[in-house]
């Protein structure tokens, strides 16, 4: 047998031998956004787009999360304030606004800290329209549910 034949059939043995590989480890992909000043985050899976400065044309509305629609690829969706939803202080006008992958929803926070990948499985939380918490930079941060907050939306109107 040539010696490249032997390699190979050292390593096809190996292979049985070496214990199987971990099950791969499923990454959770989450915006780390501020809103009212406390931070939050947004499962990537649930958004569709991310704005920054966008302009937000006023309708007339009797809800107060409703700040007005925009025009997104050529679509007119409502835009709504997650601090207004979540019961939180509205002082400055949002900058941020992330669309909702499968609904004609938008919804505006104050500030995006950037993007986020963890392993960690969210903890029960009890928070407001949370799907969870885990810890990002040493803090127990509440994941929003944008489902949920399209529910409260709609209820609301």
């Amino acid at each position: 047998m040539s010696e490249r034949a032997a390699q190979l059939r050292a390593a096809f043995d190996r292979a049985f031998a070496d214990a199987p590989p971990g099950a791969p480890v499923a990454m959770r992909e989450l915006l780390r956004v501020r809103i009212a000043g406390e931070p939050f985050a947004l499962a990537l899976t649930e958004i569709a787009t991310i704005h920054v400065d966008v302009k937000i044309v006023a309708v007339p509305a009797t809800a107060r999360e409703l700040l007005g629609v925009i025009s997104v690829r050529s679509q007119i969706v409502p835009a709504y304030d997650l601090r207004a939803v979540l019961g939180l202080a509205c002082e400055l006008p949002p900058r941020w606004l992330v669309v909702v992958r499968g609904a004609p929803a938008a919804f505006a926070f104050d500030g995006f800290d950037g993007l986020v990948r963890t392993a960690e499985e969210p903890i029960a939380h009890s928070a407001a329209l949370s799907r969870g918490a885990v810890a990002l930079g040493g803090r127990t941060v509440s994941i929003l549910d944008l489902a949920a907050a399209c529910a409260a939306v709609r209820k609301e109107l």
